[in-house]
Order: structure tokens, then C-alpha cells, then sequence
């Protein structure tokens, strides 16, 4: 299985998103860069895959600050979900295609 990998903080900080996957896991970070420093904040959602976020279901979502310890406590938020999400029972292709879902506008 893939290593969870994150970017640096100041990819965050500049206002990029970062999508990911870990094994079955499939991830999505989006920040929110304020003026005052303390209320920037770090969004991560989680679903399993195999389908891309327009076509999933969010199982979790978690809020942390956009500061080095809020990447730092994200890291293993991720890896938690991502070791609960691998451990389920693997799915047949047709009950994947069964939870894919039509994207929302």
C-alpha cells in the first residue's frame, strides 16, 4: 500500500487543495486562508474508493488549524481512517459500481 504523503504547509497557505488516495482510501484537503492567521483553517474529507469525490459519498469530514501542528495532527487522522477504510472486506466490481453516485452540479 502507498505511503500517506501530504504537501508542506505553505501549499496549504497558498490556497492549494491537495487530493490524495492511500490503498482504498481516498482523501481531500482544502484550506481556508483568513487574514488573521489563527482563524485559517485546514478541511480534510474522507471516502473510500474506488470513485473520485464528485462520484462518492464523504464518510468524515475533520477540521484542523492551517498551522505546521494542524498538518501535523492531520497526518494521522488520515493514516487512522485510511488503516479502518483498507481493513474492510474487499468489493466486488459491481458493488462498487452500486455505491458510485451521479455528481452533483
Amino acid at each position: 500500500m502507498a505511503e500517506l504523503f501530504l504537501p508542506v504547509l505553505s501549499h496549504f497557505q497558498n490556497n492549494n487543495p491537495w487530493l490524495g488516495s492511500m490503498g482504498r482510501l481516498r482523501y481531500r484537503i482544502i484550506p481556508t486562508v483568513a487574514e488573521r492567521e489563527e482563524e485559517s483553517l485546514l478541511t480534510a474529507q474522507v471516502w473510500e474508493g474506488p470513485w473520485a469525490y464528485e462520484f462518492s459519498t464523504v464518510e468524515e469530514t475533520a477540521v484542523f488549524p492551517l498551522t505546521q501542528e494542524g498538518l501535523q495532527a492531520l497526518s494521522p487522522w488520515l493514516a487512522e481512517r485510511g488503516a479502518q477504510v483498507n481493513a474492510r472486506p474487499k468489493r466486488t466490481m459491481a458493488e462498487d459500481a452500486a455505491r458510485r453516485k451521479e455528481p452533483t452540479a
